[in-house]
């Protein structure tokens, strides 16, 4: 897995790709952005190809740190094979997740999370 990071105003876009599974998902906790529990951040799942109960766990665990700290994740450009994972688990209700990155970062700049 590869991990991108950018900004937009005072939210970051972690962009992810590749495999996000129990080999890869620490990984996830090492990005600066990730780490920064105080700021949101906006994750880009495009190019995820694959994603385990490893991966949705450390989204999950990122989700519940940055609330923590009054910050958001925010998920972007599902695909239906990484979707059919939130919806089957039902973790899909726990994130608000948009159709492509730009919509996200402009509702979270909007919303005051981040």
């Amino acid at each position: 897995m590869t991990i991108t990071e950018t900004s937009d105003g005072s939210i970051t876009i972690v962009a992810l790709c590749g495999t996000i599974d129990s080999s890869t998902a620490p990984e996830l906790h090492k990005s600066p952005a990730i780490a920064d529990t105080l700021r949101s951040v906006v994750i880009d799942l495009e190019k995820v190809d694959f994603l385990d109960s490893s991966g949705l766990g450390a989204l999950v665990g990122t989700l519940r740190l940055k609330q923590e700290a009054k910050a958001a994740v925010l998920l972007s450009c599902m695909n239906p094979r990484v979707r059919k994972v939130f919806d089957i688990t039902g973790t899909v209700k726990l994130f608000h997740i948009f159709d492509d990155t730009s919509a996200a970062v402009e509702y979270a700049a909007t919303h005051n999370e981040g």
